[in-house]
């Protein structure tokens, strides 16, 4: 039964919900307050002239020390006027939830229903990120269902979603591509010591912030059609712990069975940790277990649950290139290869042992053992369903549309992954690192000379 408050349709009056919005925004009134109440108790003069310091100070800011500037006053001021200034405001929009089919009718009131605004944050130029309270009755998998029409209305790239709290979304708007040009390759450490294997730098994220990804205590697995730039992952990371390398801290193994992608490391791997063929790619892997093996029996007759990388217990790092080729295309050895990887990615954590792989086609069919990799990246694929494939369920309706990265060189390296905390994919583009870079490394690993430092 209805309450007899529930039998008028009347709406609230248009003074009361004029009082309703200005609770929710106070900073609306409080700035025109502080400056009628200035300009009443100091006169306009003084008012102006503070007003004038203050824009000119922020002016100031803004050209002697950008860096600052672009970390804290910019994200304020470019939020502030893109949810005032722009399609976030009153009618327009409410002509776009109009237009998208996200508005909803009461039934009892016949008064239109609309998502509001919460708030608007702008980290970088590229990006914003719109909280909208939802109206009852609706869920998000409504909004989920109306991304590239929101992308289309707002004049954005693509539009992600996340799921904040119950009746509170996150709309990630890209405005454009925040990747215009290729990410230097990291610089090479000095030393060991300043060598994090829980963060090595390859890249960029789309905040502009740098990207950092494990290789110790994980495993990862890496998608990307032809040309997406899947080599770039690991060029990085060795840049990123050369030293470590060189120090032998880090064992390198390969399995190439494309021979020309990483066939410039196998002057760095010790006999028998280079393959370029499955059947060798096999023994390698066979070998990498025993090694696993040997290992965990060192640990248990030391009583060692866990121990640190160092030259007794070296963080071993297997790079697997098109792990499909391996398992998928060559029947006579995949239970083999596949049984050698599962051991590997379900023991190896405890011993340093760590498997990169990549692969093309990243379905279950080609990786069955797909969900062993704790990490994942996606770059350019070239299907629909890939993204969900290798970041998880509804990645690509939350916006990691990387089956819409163009097929085209200066895009290479450019992808996704997502983030372990909010589980919303992010935008990130790896270092590319040259062939005369590769030289470097190879050089800096060989000779033990430092070609070229970080400051």
């Amino acid at each position: 039964m209805r309450k007899k408050t529930e039998n008028t349709k009347r709406a609230p009056g248009k003074e009361f919900q004029g009082l309703v919005w200005l609770a929710r925004h106070p900073g609306m009134l409080a700035a025109p307050s502080a400056a009628v109440a200035s300009c009443a108790h100091f006169g306009y003069t003084p008012t102006g002239i503070a007003a004038g310091a203050l824009i000119l100070g922020t002016t100031g800011w803004c050209r002697a020390h950008p860096g600052s500037f672009d970390a804290y006053a910019a994200p304020v001021l470019r939020a502030w006027r893109r949810r005032w200034l722009g399609p976030f405001l009153g009618r327009r929009w409410r002509d776009l939830m109009d237009a998208c089919d996200l508005s909803k009718e009461h039934r009892r009131t016949g008064a239109t229903l609309y998502p509001r605004i919460v708030r608007v944050r702008s980290y970088t130029a590229s990006v914003d990120t719109a909280y909208v309270r939802i109206v009852k009755g609706q869920a998000p998998s409504d909004f989920k269902a109306k991304l590239e029409h929101l992308a289309e209305g707002l004049k954005a790239v693509r539009v992600a979603l996340q799921h904040v709290e119950p009746g509170l979304l996150a709309l990630i708007i890209q405005r454009n591509e925040p990747f215009t040009h290729p990410i230097p390759a990291p610089d090479m450490p000095r030393d060991s010591a300043d060598v994090d294997l829980a963060a090595l730098l390859v890249g960029e994220d789309e905040f502009g912030e740098d990207f950092y990804q494990p290789v110790d205590g994980t495993h990862s697995l890496n998608g990307g059609a032809t040309g997406a730039g899947k080599n770039s992952i690991a060029a990085a990371k060795l840049r990123s712990m050369a030293p470590m390398i060189r120090d032998g801290l880090v064992r390198l193994w390969v399995c190439d069975p494309k021979q020309l992608e990483f066939a410039w490391l196998r002057e760095l791997v010790g006999p028998g940790r280079y393959a370029d063929n499955p059947d060798d790619c096999a023994d390698l892997l066979e070998a990498f277990v025993k090694d696993m093996e040997k290992a965990q029996a060192r640990m248990q007759r030391g009583k060692l649950r866990s121990v640190p990388v160092s030259a007794e217990f070296p963080l071993n790092y297997l790079i697997v290139d098109e792990i499909g080729t391996l398992i998928a295309y060559n029947p006579s050895r995949a239970r083999e290869i596949t049984g050698y990887l599962a051991q590997i990615t379900s023991m190896g954590r405890a011993t340093h042992h760590s498997v990169d792989a990549f692969v093309q086609e990243p379905s279950k069919d080609v990786v069955e053992i797909r969900d062993l990799f704790p990490n994942r990246v996606c770059l350019r694929v070239t299907s629909e369903t890939h993204p969900d494939m290798l970041l998880g369920s509804d990645a690509r309706a939350r916006g990691a549309i990387a089956d819409a990265i163009p097929a085209l060189k200066e895009y290479a390296g450019i992808g996704f992954y997502v983030d372990e905390r909010t589980r919303t994919p992010i935008r990130v583009r790896f270092a590319y690192t040259s062939d005369a870079e590769l030289d470097e490394l190879v050089a800096f690993i060989r000779s033990g000379t430092q070609l070229r430092a970080v400051s």
